[in-house]
């Protein structure tokens, strides 16, 4: 727009000045204004077609911003210089105004005037040539901004490539950190599932140890115990083969040593009459200084009655219909006799009846019979 004011305005300065110059004068101007406006057509396109060339050089270079707004700055700059050369030639137009007004009011003034005209002429064409050295050092400088523009943007894509490589190294160097990160999450769990499991096999060993302590101590516990049973029943058994020499040596009395226990083996005959329950006396007299053996300790005492394997008289059948019930009673009455009458804890006691189903000897003999119908007495450890 301002290109169109512009040549209207010198066309119509020189519409002006041709009605007063002569005729040769006009064409002459008239000449010039052809060439200086083909130059500055030609110009125009030139800089139209750099300011094209720029517009694409600006869509390229989007990523320099800092540059483009420096360089957008100076285009600014240029663009006002622009704008005080067209002030100045409206400035020009209104002293070729100024001039007609005065040639309208005094034609005898005409030639001074023609002359004024001509130096106005010359000025413009000084002012055309000022303007084309502006336009010439305008492309010159749009030129050097191009290809300095185009330095850049090579610049610009030569780090952008180096950035490329750089990038790819890294995500090639995250590829290989991820990796490692997860072979040792991968060994860091296998270390933590090994330390569990020692945490596991440590507590097992310390529940073990702990367990096998308190098993220890509980058979040293047992050990003492048993050495205390042993020593009692040691205790035990030379005060009844003291008490119980006769019995013994007779056979009436067997004394056997168990594991940690004492076995006292009475025959029947020497505490029962045959077929009966009832302690008798000699029996009472045997059970009375064996009493005072068993009072020495404070072991549990087991009384169990044994029966051979005839089969209870019919006289004796009502009371105790089978073996069961004879043997069963024979050790109540041990025991009853030991509690009550010799003074010996309740507590300490069982008394149990096997029949005839625990025999240490042939039921087919006389002999064997007589071996299997017993009274034991065992003397065992408390628990």
């Amino acid at each position: 727009m301002r290109k169109q004011i512009f040549f209207f305005s010198l066309c119509l300065t020189c519409l002006l000045v041709s009605a007063c110059v002569s005729k040769e004068k006009y064409e002459e101007l008239e000449a010039r204004l052809t060439d200086t406006q083909a130059k500055l057509e030609q110009k125009d396109k030139k800089v139209e077609e750099l300011a094209q060339k720029l517009g694409e050089l600006e869509q390229n270079w989007t990523k320099c911003q800092q540059d483009t707004s420096e360089l957008h700055a100076r285009y600014q700059g240029l663009e006002k210089k622009q704008q005080m050369l067209s002030q100045s030639l409206a400035q020009r137009e209104d002293v070729i105004h100024q001039v007609d007004e005065a040639k309208r009011k005094s034609e005898s003034d005409m030639q001074s005037q023609i002359v004024t005209r001509e130096q106005k002429i010359k000025e413009l064409e000084d002012a055309v040539a000022k303007l084309d050295e502006t336009r010439r050092m305008l492309e010159i400088n749009l030129l050097a901004q191009l290809e300095s523009r185009e330095k850049k943007i090579k610049e610009q894509e030569v780090t952008i490539s180096k950035l490329g490589n750089q990038k790819q190294y890294v995500e090639t160097n995250l590829i290989d950190l991820k990796e490692q990160i997860v072979i040792q999450e991968q060994t860091i769990n296998e270390q933590m599932k090994i330390i569990t499991e020692l945490d596991t096999v440590r507590l097992k060993i310390e529940n073990s140890l702990h367990d096998r302590q308190s098993e220890i101590e509980f058979r040293e516990k047992r050990i003492k115990e048993l050495q205390n049973a042993i020593a009692q029943r040691d205790k035990t058994k030379r005060q009844i083969e003291t008490d119980l020499k006769e019995q013994i040596e007779a056979q009436q009395v067997k004394l056997e040593n168990l594991a940690g226990k004492l076995k006292v083996t009475l025959v029947d005959r020497i505490l029962f009459n045959s077929g009966r329950a009832k302690v008798n006396e000699k029996g009472k007299q045997l059970l009375s200084t064996l009493a005072e053996s068993l009072k020495q300790n404070n072991q549990n005492i087991i009384v169990e009655g044994h029966t051979d394997n005839v089969p209870i008289g019919p006289d004796l059948r009502e009371k105790y219909p089978t073996n069961w019930e004879l043997s069963a009673a024979r050790s109540a009455a041990v025991v009853r006799y030991l509690t009550e009458k010799a003074g010996i804890e309740p507590q300490r006691f069982t008394a149990s009846g096997h029949s005839f189903y625990s025999p240490v000897a042939s039921n087919q003999t006389e002999k064997g019979r007589h071996q299997n119908r017993r009274i034991e007495i065992i003397l065992a450890s408390r628990r």
